[in-house]
Formats: structure tokens, C-alpha cells, sequence
């Protein structure tokens, strides 16, 4: 029984070792600095101002929303035919409005190897749990942000789900 009881003991202060270990704090300045920064490139497509959005964006951008079908290799695309073939149609009149409700969620990104391309991501909630209905899940569009000698560049967006 003692044995069973301290498995338990063990078993629990790992598992908390363990989660504790997979948070990181949140920078309340960070947070505010990334959601300005999504604010800004909103109000920079909503002006239709290219040539600044060209400067806060990576050569690539992780764009799912870009295809109707997966492509063969990746979501990335250029960020000159990010800009000329698909912006004007994600960001229609009805995803500025709700992206402009601004209730955001903001997260560092950067420990998963899996997702070199962006360092931290920030939520835009743009339909609201059971918005839609009793059971409607809700979504998010998500802005990819990857930090470049101490600024911001937009690398990325998709929606969630």
C-alpha cells in the first residue's frame, strides 16, 4: 500500500513539473505591442496601403486561405502575390467588421520546431460560441507573427476551424 501510495505521490508531482514546465508567462507589453501591431495591418488593408504592408511582412506567408484545394507542397506564397491575388478576397467587408470587434487572444509560438515561420500568434474571435446556433463551436482568424531584429512581421494567416 505505501508503495502504491508514494507511485502517486510521484506520479502527480511529475505531472505537475511537467505542466508547469510547458507555460510560458505572458509579457503584458508584448501582448499589447502584437495586438497593435495586427491592428495596424488591418488598418493598412482596410486602406488598401500595399507598399507599407510590404515592409511589415516576411518574404513568405503561411496562407491556407489562399487555395481551395492543399497544394502539393505547402501553404506559402509569396508575399507580392500574397498582396495581388488573394487579399482583397479574404479580407472582404464582413471579416474587417468582425475583426474589428477586436476580442483577441494573444500566445508565443516560438518553442515548436514545427512552426519556424512565426513567434508568436494572435486570435481575432470572429464568431463567437453559439453565435450561430446552440452548439456552434465559433472561430478564429489567426495572424502568424515571426520576430525579426526586434519588430514584427506579418508571416502568416489562417482560421481556426
Amino acid at each position: 500500500m505505501k508503495l502504491t501510495k508514494y507511485l502517486s505521490i510521484l506520479f502527480l508531482t511529475g505531472l505537475q513539473l511537467v505542466c508547469y514546465g510547458q507555460t510560458k508567462s505572458v509579457n503584458p507589453q508584448l501582448q499589447k505591442k502584437a495586438e497593435a501591431f495586427t491592428q495596424k495591418i488591418i488598418h493598412l488593408i482596410t486602406q488598401k496601403d500595399y507598399a507599407a504592408l510590404n515592409q511589415l511582412t516576411t518574404k513568405k506567408v503561411y496562407c491556407s486561405l489562399c487555395f481551395e484545394t492543399a497544394p502539393e507542397k505547402n501553404y506559402f506564397v509569396g508575399k507580392d502575390a500574397f498582396y495581388q491575388k488573394h487579399v482583397d478576397t479574404i479580407f472582404n467587408k464582413e471579416l474587417l467588421e468582425r475583426l474589428n470587434r477586436n476580442e483577441t487572444k494573444f500566445s508565443f509560438d516560438g518553442s515548436d520546431p514545427g512552426f519556424k515561420d512565426r513567434t508568436y500568434i494572435v486570435l481575432y474571435t470572429t464568431q463567437r460560441r453559439n453565435e450561430f446556433g446552440d452548439g456552434h463551436e465559433g472561430a478564429q482568424f489567426v495572424f502568424w507573427l515571426k520576430e525579426e531584429k526586434g519588430a514584427f512581421k506579418l508571416s502568416g494567416i489562417e482560421t481556426i476551424p
